[in-house]
């Protein structure tokens, strides 16, 4: 990933591994937006580019990157978790960014994000989840795996999913201590979740369910999109997005 003219920076880490981010810098009374990918994704998918090229076209200023052990970022992606993750937003935001944001997390984005905008504050101006999926680990630990499957886990230290996916005990047991749901959410941002309703990944009741937990100054906005699925990539998709923004990047000003 890739700045505008198509090369991605790195930053090193105190722990000698660095990440692979994107940055423009945007007009510098406009808050920064950061976009914070999903599980397994990287900062080259379509809703990161899409963003990239508004905010190029736009003057904004723009931050993706890419977790360890994701993309370009150094790292094994079965050594991750989500404390890890969020230590890397932290980290990435806190060398980038010397001004407000606005905070754009997609699928496990939206868990990272909403972790990250309870612990900066007031430096968030607004939230936006898409297909935000909080304590997935969670549900997928207690309701899709079977017994078998987790007493597998916890002996061999992972679990292969019949799609090919790679869940780790360290990812279950780290995720249980980062939930979101199990207590109330204070934030000092208004809150934007935008889901699909043929969402087969993540259920849009959880966007609901979320709203009954996050505390923060305005109600928490949900819009629902009729025929949208877990992605929400599709460009009437990214349209809908693309005007929450700027709305909010607006009205900051």
């Amino acid at each position: 990933m890739m700045n505008s003219n198509g090369t991605y920076q790195k930053l090193t880490k105190k722990d000698g591994k660095s990440l692979a981010y994107g940055l423009l810098e945007g007009q510098k009374d406009l808050p920064m937006i950061v976009f914070l990918g999903g599980y397994r994704s990287d900062m080259t998918g379509t809703k990161a580019s899409f963003l990239n090229e508004f905010c190029l076209k736009n003057n904004y200023g723009f931050l993706r990157f890419d977790y360890s052990g994701h993309g370009a970022s150094d790292g094994d992606f079965r050594d991750g978790c989500i404390g890890d993750w969020l230590n890397d937003t932290l980290t990435m935001i806190n060398h980038t960014t010397k001004g407000d944001m606005i905070l754009i997390g997609s699928s496990m984005g939206g868990w990272i994000g909403l972790l990250a905008a309870k612990i900066l504050g007031d430096k968030v101006k607004s939230f936006i989840g898409i297909a935000a999926a909080p304590d997935f680990t969670d549900w997928v630990w207690q309701t899709e795996m079977t017994e078998v499957a987790r007493n597998l886990c916890k002996q061999q230290g992972y679990i292969e999913t019949p799609d090919g996916d790679y869940f780790t005990l360290k990812l279950f047991e780290d995720g249980a201590q980062h939930l979101t749901l199990d207590k109330p959410l204070e934030l000092t941002c208004p809150v934007t979740l935008l889901h699909g309703k043929l969402d087969d990944v993540v259920p849009y009741t959880l966007a609901q369910k979320l709203t009954e937990h996050i505390k923060s100054p305005a109600p928490t906005k949900i819009i629902l999109i009729e025929d949208g699925d877990h992605r929400l990539a599709r460009a009437k998709d990214l349209e809908i997005l693309l005007k929450i923004v700027e709305k909010l990047v607006l009205s900051s000003h």
